[in-house]
This record gives structure tokens, sequence and C-alpha cells, in this order.
């Protein structure tokens, strides 16, 4: 009868030890499939961290009739949506900006070029940014559209600098392949 008890009790003791073994286990799984992902998104979908941008004012830029270079302000805005944007006027934007842009603009940065110098921009992006859409403010405008330009985030990279470049009286991304 003693040897019944104890087979029971030794029977009891394995089966909890094997439940709670199976329970362990089973989180176990779950932590090293949560790393698995995480570490295979980290690879393969990479966060724009940074807003990395070469701005080059050319020597020509922002000449006056009788051919003085002038400086530039630029200004970059970091938006949710590029509709407001896309539809602004160069005066509205020059006067009026984070009005007309309201809830898109996110985060806006403006600097001061003399005719050569050139100017990198590092800047902690904004996690809802989709576009980057920056404004040159020329002592003279055309209709041409090339005082500003719209960049997609996709565009981005967190190791190698997009490049503008300020040339005359306008704005272009270095490849020429920015949305105008």
């Amino acid at each position: 009868m003693k040897a019944k008890l104890k087979f029971k009790k030794y029977t009891q003791i394995l089966m909890y030890g094997l439940l709670l073994a199976s329970l362990t286990g089973c989180g176990a799984w779950q932590m090293v499939k949560e790393g698995t992902v995480k570490t295979s998104s980290s690879i393969f979908f990479s966060k724009l961290k940074v807003l990395k941008l070469d701005i080059i004012a050319r020597h020509g830029v922002n000449q006056t009739e009788r051919g003085q270079s002038l400086s530039t302000v630029v200004r970059i805005y970091q938006l949710k949506d590029n509709q407001s944007f896309d539809a602004a006027a160069y005066r509205d934007l020059l006067n009026q900006d984070t009005v007309l842009l309201g809830d898109n603009l996110l985060s806006s940065k403006q600097l001061t070029f003399r005719p050569g110098e050139s100017i990198s921009v590092d800047e902690e992006i904004h996690p809802d940014t989709k576009y980057v859409g920056i404004v040159a403010f020329f002592n003279r405008s055309d209709d041409s559209q090339t005082w500003k330009i719209i960049i997609p985030k996709k565009k981005f990279s967190n190791k190698k600098a997009l490049v503008i470049e300020l040339k005359e009286i306008g704005l272009y991304m270095q490849d020429g392949k920015a949305d105008q």
C-alpha cells in the first residue's frame, strides 16, 4: 500500500513537472519567434531615422538683373501629406507657411546659403513624415515651379545623403528625379 502511494505521489510530481516544462517551453518558443521576426525586420526593413541632405548653392545662384549673386533662404519641411505643399504658391509659403501647411507640417528648418556655399543637414526625421518639401526663396521666381521640390520619404537613405543643388533660380536633385 505504501508502495502504491509512493508511486502515485511520484506520478503526480512527474506530471506537474512535465506540465510546468511544457508551459515554460511555449513561452520560450514565443520569445525566440518574436526575436527572429524583429531581427529579420531590422535587416530587411530598416527604418529611416535621420534626414540626410547635402545642399549646394552654385556660384551663379539667385542673380540680380546686374548679375550679382545673392544669398538664398531655403526651408525644409517634413510633411504628412504633399497636397497642401503642391498647391502652395511662392508668396504663400514665403509669408504664411505654417498656416498654409497646417496639420500636415511636422517639422521645419530654415537655412541661408551664400553663393558657393554647401551645407550638410542631418536632422532627426519625425516618425509620421511621408514627404520632405524643400523651398528656395529667390529674389525673383518664374512659373516653372523649380523653386520647390517634394521628395517622398522612400527616396532617403540612412547611409547616403540626398544631394540638392541651388542653380540660378531653381532647386534640383543631383539625379534630376525629384517630383515637382
